[in-house]
């Protein structure tokens, strides 16, 4: 599963529910796997794809009672940040071929190993 990893958000079924052909009682131990969250291509177009401008609500950062409290400041950062990196640093790119980026699935928040960049220093 992509963005899956080792980990995931430990949650208890509320009500008897069939996923996939999975039957799920009322107090069944779920773990949910939020690094899939919002990758489903039926759903989201370029749904592997980093888009900083998809409108759509993240799952990741929970929903209801189980809203992430920085999860406002955390998109006011990241778009702040994507916003100044290409004016900052016009020429920016990736150092390595995209093909090379490892992610991380030791963790349960996941994200790359390590995200090598270069940019034209003149």
């Amino acid at each position: 599963m992509p963005g899956g990893g080792n980990g995931g958000i430990p949650r208890y079924a509320h009500a008897d529910i069939d996923i996939a052909g999975v039957h799920i009682r009322t107090g069944d131990a779920i773990l949910l796997a939020f690094g899939a969250a919002n990758r489903d291509p039926r759903h989201f177009d370029g749904a592997e794809d980093i888009d900083v401008t998809r409108k759509s609500t993240h799952l990741a950062f929970g929903h209801g009672p189980y809203f992430c409290v920085g999860a406002s400041l955390a998109r006011v950062e990241l778009t702040e940040v994507f916003r100044a990196l290409p004016a900052r640093f016009p020429s920016l790119r990736l150092a390595v071929p995209r093909s090379e980026l490892e992610l991380r699935t030791d963790v349960l928040t996941g994200g790359l190993r390590a995200l090598p960049v270069t940019w034209d220093r003149s």
